[in-house]
């Protein structure tokens, strides 16, 4: 078991997280922006309050977010 604990270590390094939150902030704007006016306030709004919800060390890898309409 201790090779394939290495060997999950190793893949899951290689894993940027910060890259990965961008993706997903971006894809979930994508959707908003593509939906009609009511979801996409509902959307940006629950998006805003959860970035707002984060600790200060991950919002300092996201971009400027200010989910304006």
């Amino acid at each position: 078991l201790g090779g394939l604990f290495h060997l999950l270590c190793d893949e899951v390094s290689q894993l940027d997280w910060a890259v990965a939150l961008k993706q997903l902030i971006d894809l979930i704007e994508d959707i908003a922006q593509k939906a009609n006016k009511k979801i996409t306030k509902l959307i940006k709004t629950q998006l805003q309050q959860w970035i707002m919800g984060l600790p200060s060390y991950i919002k300092g890898y996201l971009p400027n977010l200010s989910c304006e309409s």
